[in-house]
């Protein structure tokens, strides 16, 4: 495995800085969460995904929960020493969960700057690092993670294959990449999802938004070794939600190089 050394003149603030800064996506992006009421406290942070009654996405979060919950007792699964990187972490709340468990190591990256400083701030541990970094125009070398955890992102990337082939090459041999609470459609669903995205950011007055939500079908993955370990529409999902059962609506899939 590589090893992927971020040197202290990188290091500003507790952030490394792999890119040029770039805040055109950050400030949209900032001013829709705040919108929506996601800008979250410390403490809230602090918890999640296992959000507060008091948290107005709680529902959401609840089924967030059993996704982070799967991904954990898959990762029980393996080696101690892993390397993980959290692309899109947004405020990391993924690792800083994580971080109470296994003794990895995780590398937090992503664009928008203000969320990596509050995910700093809250989570503090020589075995997480945070990252300013464009992942297409970084250097980071060839084989230097085990895990690659896409949580909630890929809708954030134009082009899934660039992004994919991008990050298998930052994978060592047996390195697995790992997408979940991201929405995927049938080729026959797409046009109907990007006019509801389009209409649910002009309804907010943020049309702009929609700009930088990409929607990705599973035809996209075919060229890639994937596999789906969790399935919403399966029949025994289809079932337990006839019981009033609620689980993720997206599915859960793995990458393996």
């Amino acid at each position: 495995m590589a090893e992927f050394i971020l040197t202290p003149e990188s290091k500003k603030d507790g952030i490394y800085f792999l890119s040029e800064i770039n805040n055109g996506f950050e400030n949209i992006y900032l001013r829709v969460r705040e919108n929506e009421n996601r800008i979250y406290s410390t403490k809230e942070l602090e918890k999640l995904p296992f959000a507060s009654d008091s948290n107005q996405h709680k529902q959401e979060w609840d089924l967030r929960a059993k996704s982070f919950l799967r991904l954990k007792e898959y990762l029980r699964t393996k080696k101690e020493d892993l390397n993980i990187l959290d692309l899109g972490c947004g405020n990391s709340w993924l690792c800083g969960q994580l971080l109470k468990v296994f003794n990895f190591k995780f590398y937090c990256i992503d664009v928008n700057l203000t969320e990596l400083k509050q995910g700093r701030n809250t989570f503090k541990s020589e075995r997480i690092k945070f990252i300013y970094a464009d992942i297409f125009n970084s250097h980071i070398p060839h084989a230097t993670f085990d895990i690659v955890i896409l949580n909630a992102a890929v809708q954030y990337f134009p082009d899934i294959k660039k992004l994919l082939n991008r990050l298998s090459n930052l994978l060592n041999d047996t390195g697995e990449i790992h997408i979940i609470d991201s929405p995927f459609y049938s080729r026959d669903e797409v046009a109907k999802a990007k006019n509801r995205t389009m209409d649910y950011y002009q309804s907010i007055n943020f049309p702009e938004m929609a700009e930088y939500y990409h929607h990705h079908t599973l035809d996209e993955l075919l060229e890639f070794n994937y596999q789906i370990l969790y399935l919403p529409n399966s029949t025994s999902n289809r079932l337990k939600r006839l019981f009033s059962f609620k689980n993720s609506p997206f599915p859960w899939i793995r990458i393996i190089k």
